[in-house]
């Protein structure tokens, strides 16, 4: 009976210490997720010059590959490679920011952030012209979440402008209108259709 006592207390011991070892892995990526954010909030406000300004990304970008590279099994994972897609993407680095939207992707589908994320990938599709892509990424979030239908349907519309399809961005911005007829996006997708027409 003391053995089996004596063994218990030891999986115990050691499973407390896991468990510990994750929360404090967990705070840690936290903290310094919300280091970055400030640093970079307050280098924002500081630098007015687009230099400064890049600069303050850039060290961002960095930061959050130190926090990618070394907790990458917290649960700010998820955040950090969105914060990444977002920093790269305002350093215009489209390619870069496609890679870490992808990586948030492929590892957390089911994350409440995901049609954020995947806006924002077809954002940067669409900055580096591949237009059909971007609709494509519109598309799938409309599929799977309404809440940024009227949105999205006017940045597909947009694309569709962009590629010289009239029709489907006629379509579009006519769904803009069906999905949220007294949003500011149907303000403008009436804007667009009368200008189309």
């Amino acid at each position: 009976i003391g053995t089996g006592i004596g063994v218990s207390i030891a999986i115990a011991a050691g499973a407390t210490f896991f468990v510990t070892q994750k929360v404090q892995k967990a705070e840690s990526a936290w903290q310094a997720l919300w280091k970055i954010n400030n640093d970079l909030a307050s280098a924002s406000q500081q630098g007015k010059v687009e230099k400064d300004r890049n600069a303050a990304l850039s060290t961002a970008a960095e930061a959050y590959k130190h926090v990618k590279n070394t907790m990458s099994s917290s649960s700010a994972s998820p955040w950090v490679l969105f914060q990444l897609g977002n920093v790269y993407y305002s350093l215009k680095n489209y390619d870069g920011a496609i890679r870490e939207y992808n990586d948030f992707l492929g590892k957390y589908s089911g994350h409440p952030l995901t049609p954020v994320v995947k806006q924002s990938l077809g954002y940067a599709y669409e900055e580096k012209g591949q237009f059909h892509e971007a609709v494509r990424q519109f598309d799938e979030i409309l599929a799977h979440n309404n809440f940024l239908g009227a949105q999205v349907k006017w940045d597909a519309g947009r694309c569709y402008e962009k590629l010289n399809q009239i029709n489907e961005a006629v379509n579009a911005y006519t769904q803009v209108i069906e999905l949220s007829s007294n949003s500011n996006w149907a303000t403008m997708a009436q804007y667009r259709l009368s200008a189309l027409k």
